[in-house]
C-alpha cells in the first residue's frame, strides 16, 4: 500500500499518494462536497499550527441526531400524503374496503425506486431534473414537463389550502374561508425566510401529526386477520368505481412533484463522507419517507374501510370522512382526523411550492434554492410567491374541491409515467451519470412502475369513455 502524505497548496488541503496522484475516492465526490471538506480541513490545520485546541462538538440529543438523518427524502415521502392524497385514501377505503391494501405494499418498492433514482441523479450532478432535461434534451422537452407539473401543482395547492381550512373548521366551527389567507401567509413566511435545513427539521417534526391516523385506525377496531390477508393477497375487481379508485391510489402515491423535489432537495442537502456514503445515506433517507408515508396511507384506508365501508357510508372529501367518523367512533375521531388533515396540508404545501419553483427556474436556467438568499434567487422566490397567490385565488373562488382534485390527478396520472421514463433515461445515461448509473434492481422496479402506471391510465381512460 502506498503511503499518503498531506500536501498544502494555498487555502486548500487534499490528499495525494506518494506519486503525486489525487486520492480517487475524494476526487469522485461532487465539487460542492470537496470544496466544503477542503475549507474545513484548512481551518483545522491552521488551528493545529497555532497550537490551539480543536473545538470539541457539543453532545447532541437523540432527537437532534434523528433529525440530522432525516432529509428531503423523508419530507418527500410524508408530503406525498397531502390533503388531496388523504382524500383519495379515505375515499378508497370507503368504496373498496380492504381490497386495495395490497396496492400499498406493491407501490412501496416502486415509489422507493423512483425517489432513489431522482435522489441519485441530484446527488451525482448537483442539478435538478428540469436543468438536466433542458441541458441534454432541449428546452422544449423541459418546458412541456414543467407546464403540466405547474398546472397540476396549482390545483393541488388550492385543494390543500381548502383542506387545511376545512380541518380548522371542524375544530373551531368557523368557516374554512377565514383560515385560508392566514395559512397561506404563514406558509409563505416559513418557506421564504427559513433556510433549507430549518424547513426540513420543522416540517419533519410536524409529520408527527400523522400519528393521529394510527390511533384512529386502532380505535376503529378492524378485523386484523382480514386486513393482513388483503395486504398480501391481491384482489382485482373490474368494476369501474373500484378501478378508478385504484388508479387514483397509485397516482396519489407516485407523484411528479415529489420527483422534482427529491432531485433538487438532494442537491441542497449536505451529507458527510465519500460519494458512496452520501448515496447510501440518501437511500436510507428516501426509504424512511417512503415507508412512513405509505404506512400513513395504509392506516387511513384501514380506518375508513373498518367504519365507512362497513356501514355503507359514502364520502367526497377527507373532511367528510372526519365528520362521518364522529357518530361511529366518538368526537375524538373527528378531531384526530382533522389534526392529521391540517398536518398533511402544512407538510405538503412547501414541497409543492418549492418543486414548482425548482422546475420553472431549472427550465429557464435561473438560479434556485431554498438555501439561497432572496437577493441571489429573485426569480425562484418570485415564482414561489406567484404560485401560492394563484393557488390561493383558486381556492377562494369556491371551485368544487373534488373537481380540482380530479383534474389534478388526471394531469398527474398523465405526467407520472412520462417523467419516470425520463428518470430512467437520465439515470442510465453514462454521459450524465458517469460511473454511477442506476443499478439493475432500481431499473427493474422503474420498468414495473411505468407498466403499472400506463396500464392504470389506459384502464381509467377506457372507463371514462365507456
Amino acid at each position: 500500500m502506498r503511503a499518503r502524505t498531506v500536501v498544502k497548496r494555498s487555502s486548500r488541503t487534499f490528499f495525494q499518494n506518494a506519486q503525486g496522484e489525487p486520492d480517487q475516492e475524494e476526487m469522485n465526490q461532487p465539487v460542492a462536497t470537496r470544496v466544503a471538506q477542503d475549507q474545513q480541513g484548512h481551518c483545522e490545520n491552521l488551528v493545529v499550527e497555532k497550537g490551539l485546541p480543536l473545538e470539541q462538538p457539543a453532545p447532541r440529543s437523540k432527537l437532534h441526531q434523528l433529525l440530522r438523518l432525516l432529509g428531503p427524502g423523508f419530507l418527500s415521502g410524508m408530503a406525498g400524503n397531502d390533503a388531496t392524497a388523504m382524500t383519495t385514501y379515505a375515499i378508497d377505503g370507503a368504496i373498496a374496503g380492504y381490497s386495495h391494501l395490497w396496492l400499498m405494499l406493491l407501490s412501496t418498492p416502486m415509489y422507493q425506486s423512483v425517489q432513489f433514482a431522482c435522489a441519485k441523479i441530484g446527488r451525482i450532478n448537483q442539478k435538478g431534473l428540469a436543468d438536466i432535461l433542458r441541458e441534454y434534451y432541449g428546452r422544449w422537452v423541459a418546458l412541456f414537463v414543467v407546464l403540466i407539473l405547474v398546472i397540476a401543482n396549482v390545483a393541488l395547492i388550492a385543494g390543500d389550502l381548502v383542506a387545511i381550512g376545512s380541518g380548522l373548521e371542524l375544530i373551531t366551527g368557523l368557516s374554512w374561508a377565514w383560515f385560508v389567507i392566514p395559512v397561506a401567509a404563514l406558509l409563505w413566511y416559513l418557506t421564504i425566510y427559513h433556510n433549507f435545513e430549518s424547513i426540513i427539521k420543522l416540517f419533519s417534526i410536524l409529520s408527527l401529526a400523522f400519528v393521529t391516523y394510527l390511533i384512529t385506525a386502532v380505535f376503529s377496531d378492524p378485523n386484523w386477520g382480514v386486513v393482513l390477508v388483503n395486504t398480501f393477497v391481491p384482489h382485482v375487481s373490474f368494476d369501474f368505481s373500484s378501478l378508478s379508485s385504484a388508479v387514483a391510489l397509485l397516482g396519489a402515491t407516485i407523484s411528479p412533484y415529489s420527483m422534482f423535489w427529491q432531485a433538487y432537495g438532494e442537491k441542497e442537502q449536505r451529507r458527510a463522507g465519500s460519494l458512496t456514503r452520501q448515496i447510501r445515506s440518501a437511500a436510507l433517507d428516501v426509504a424512511s419517507g417512503v415507508i412512513s408515508g405509505n404506512l400513513v396511507a395504509y392506516f387511513v384506508i384501514v380506518t375508513t374501510a373498518a367504519t365507512l365501508f362497513t356501514h355503507h357510508q359514502s364520502i367526497n372529501t377527507a373532511a367528510n370522512a372526519a365528520q362521518a367518523l364522529e357518530p361511529l367512533l366518538g368526537p375524538f375521531a373527528k378531531y384526530l382526523f382533522a389534526i392529521g388533515l391540517i398536518g398533511a396540508g402544512f407538510i405538503a404545501l412547501p414541497v409543492l411550492l418549492a418543486s414548482t419553483s425548482y422546475a420553472v427556474a431549472g427550465a429557464f436556467g435561473w438560479p434556485s434554492g431554498l438555501s439561497q438568499k432572496l437577493s441571489r434567487c429573485k426569480e425562484f422566490y418570485l415564482i414561489l410567491t406567484g404560485t401560492l397567490i394563484v393557488g390561493l385565488v383558486v381556492s377562494l373562488l369556491h371551485v368544487n374541491p373534488i373537481q380540482l382534485i380530479f383534474c389534478a390527478n388526471v394531469l398527474v396520472g398523465v405526467l407520472a409515467p412520462i417523467l419516470v421514463i425520463y428518470v430512467m433515461i437520465v439515470g442510465n445515461n453514462r454521459i450524465i451519470m458517469q460511473t454511477e448509473a442506476l443499478g439493475l434492481v432500481t431499473n427493474l422496479f422503474l420498468v414495473v412502475t411505468v407498466v403499472v402506471l400506463v396500464a392504470a391510465d389506459l384502464l381509467f381512460s377506457y372507463g371514462l369513455v365507456t
